[in-house]
């Protein structure tokens, strides 16, 4: 029997090597992707890790501010004022802004507020009674720190008034007999204006307590003219 000649190679297919590394080159591209997919991935999450542990550490620290904010506010509170004082203790009585006071807090500061008001007036007055006395005109602030049994407590008056009772308390020394009555007028019309705007009750006319009659004014046909001294002005009770 005749040997059977060996079988030959067939050769490869055209084309058959160019798929190959189309594949090759198709799985690489797609696996530098899926890399690149995941990488992005990692870093939105590491991102999206970092935001909220810096949102969360924001919002302890805000929380804790506000819970030091209403410790604080609850501590000072406390006295006769509430913890007010200057413009915001005008404010609070005359119901402009009342810094977040109840209503029965309220009424027990207006009803002290009264005290640091007449101490507060009365000093305007004789500042200007005494500058008339010396012939000078030197307003004063319109602001005082008025000393109470526990603290020092600042009040504040709207300047116009200020000037008005420190003009009467000029008058006062300075005014004829016959201006007296005008005068009065005018400085219990601007005592009216601060207990009108504080929702307290007129008390007694400050005329009647700060301008008792002067000598010159029961001398019939005495000629007027500015006083040698400042009056004598009764004192009031300390501020509650």
């Amino acid at each position: 029997m005749a040997p059977t000649p060996p079988a030959r190679a067939l050769p490869a297919p055209e084309g058959a090597a160019p798929a190959r590394t189309t594949m090759s080159l198709t799985t690489f591209v797609l696996l530098g992707l899926l890399t690149l997919v995941i990488l992005v991935l990692a870093l939105l999450l590491i991102y999206l890790s970092d935001r909220f542990n810096s949102l969360e550490r924001q919002t302890q620290d805000l929380m804790r501010r506000l819970q030091d904010t209403q410790a604080k506010s609850g501590a000072s509170a406390s006295g006769p004022y509430a913890g007010l004082s200057g413009k915001a203790l005008w404010e609070a009585v005359c119901g402009q802004e009342t810094g977040g006071l109840d209503e029965l807090t309220l009424d027990g500061v207006r009803k002290r507020y009264r005290l640091l008001l007449d101490d507060h007036l009365q000093s305007i007055f004789q500042a200007g009674a005494s500058d008339g006395a010396r012939g000078l005109s030197s307003p004063p602030a319109n602001t005082r720190m008025v000393r109470t049994p526990k603290a020092q407590v600042e009040s504040w008056l709207p300047p116009e008034l200020v000037d008005e009772i420190y003009q009467c308390g000029q008058g006062y020394v300075m005014a004829s007999p016959e201006e007296m009555a005008g005068l009065r007028q005018r400085l219990d019309q601007a005592y009216g204006q601060v207990w009108m705007a504080c929702n307290l009750e007129p008390g007694q006319p400050a005329s009647s307590l700060l301008m008792p009659p002067r000598p010159q004014d029961a001398e019939a046909g005495s000629a007027s003219g500015p006083a040698a001294g400042v009056p004598a002005i009764p004192a009031t009770s300390p501020a509650a």
